[in-house]
């Protein structure tokens, strides 16, 4: 079992976390075991597994920089972790004060760990619950999301009885039957797979049984699935996932809401929806290749914190002068427009896209010259992740 709990078992609101990482694939093509008719094309692969331990990792520390380090959220501190991870090599996290082998991620593993997390979820309606995903997954003929877990096609002649399960249907169960507000990213492609569909045998089920006529009790979900129906995700064979990517900038910073009557931030839903589809823009153009464009999700009423800071959200500013041939010879001041006792950022006399860093606020951009007169921008609202302001002078 690899739960590791941080806070003793109480009723108090809590966040409990469940992460699944699967890259080690045993009856796909390049495991130990690859069989026909079961591996649907797939390889094994090595993103989701690095994916899953670098949140994993962040969500006990951070990015080794903060302070306390790690998720924090005063209202539901974090109490569980756990974590199933296929990988090569037997996989280990280092919590309290001691070395955790991780589990493998097969569907009797993920049972478990499912049912242990719904548990700790369900005890209090303010608790914080966060689902994650990372690996294989398809789509059949209709809108279910199947995900891929380790020992899929483990009977070959049966192979959805065991080793993938319908995220789809598994969220739509837990509208039914947690009322407490839930995170789930599921990091997996969405391509369609006519085999998939076209099966005489059963399909995958879901993580949790209700009906469809039950009541839905939950009142806020944020749901963020990596790419659009039908569409690929795409990670490095060495490196993180794009779309894990996109989720750790958010949470390093490139996010947040002001925090009511404190000085803090948070991350929270909204703020999650609002930059995790331009982060991924910006991971796309940094990565090259096909594009991949995430699909949020958000539901019911209540939109808890996901994590608090009392850090300034981070905002990447780009600025686009025109003609290019000015851009050698020009510079930029950004100024505060709130804070007049900080100095402004500066850069310029290069080519290309002009590309800095400020904290969330009001600015204003100027641009100046000995070949054009002096551009001021006026009054501009720096919003994370991402400010692009495009100019065009006369020489």
């Amino acid at each position: 079992m690899t739960q590791i709990r941080l806070r003793p078992i109480d009723d108090e609101p809590a966040t409990h976390v469940l992460i699944i990482g699967v890259g080690y694939y045993r009856h796909l093509l390049g495991g130990p075991e690859p069989r026909n008719r079961v591996h649907l094309g797939l390889n094994s692969l090595r993103s989701p597994a690095i994916s899953a331990m670098q949140l994993a990792t962040w969500i006990l520390n951070g990015n080794g920089t903060a302070l306390n380090g790690g998720l924090n959220n005063p209202r539901a501190p974090l109490t569980t972790l756990e974590v199933l991870i296929s990988s090569e090599q037997q996989a280990q996290i280092n919590a309290i004060g001691a070395v955790h082998d991780i589990e493998r991620a097969s569907l009797p593993n993920v049972c478990l760990a499912f049912d242990r997390w719904l548990a700790e979820v369900q005890r209090n309606p303010d608790n914080v619950g966060i689902l994650y995903f990372c690996g294989h997954g398809v789509m059949g003929n209709g809108p279910e999301h199947f995900l891929l877990l380790d020992d899929h096609g483990e009977k070959q002649n049966r192979p959805f009885a065991t080793g993938s399960f319908d995220i789809s249907n598994t969220v739509r169960a837990l509208w039914r039957q947690v009322q407490a507000q839930l995170y789930i990213f599921v990091d997996a492609c969405r391509t369609y797979n006519r085999s998939v569909g076209e099966r005489l045998s059963s399909r995958p089920a879901a993580l949790l049984d209700d009906g469809v006529s039950s009541e839905n009790i939950n009142r806020g979900t944020t749901w963020i699935e990596s790419t659009a129906e039908g569409e690929k995700a795409y990670g490095d064979s060495n490196g993180v996932s794009r779309f894990t990517d996109a989720l750790l900038r958010a949470l390093n910073g490139y996010c947040g809401a002001p925090q009511s009557g404190t000085s803090n931030w948070v991350i929270n839903g909204s703020a999650l929806v609002q930059a995790m589809p331009k982060l991924l823009a910006m991971i796309n153009k940094e990565r090259g290749g096909a594009p991949q464009a995430c699909a949020p999700h958000p539901s019911g009423s209540m939109d808890a914190p996901l994590h608090v800071t009392n850090d300034v959200p981070k905002v990447k500013v780009e600025i686009e002068l025109t003609p290019e041939v000015l851009r050698i010879i020009s510079s930029y001041e950004i100024h505060n427009l709130v804070d007049a006792s900080s100095p402004p950022i500066t850069g310029g006399l290069s080519e290309g896209i002009w590309c800095t860093e400020a904290s969330k606020g009001m600015y204003e951009v100027r641009i100046a010259s000995v070949m054009h007169q002096p551009y001021s921008s006026g009054t501009q609202h720096l919003e994370p992740p991402l400010y692009f302001l495009p100019v065009e002078v006369q020489p």
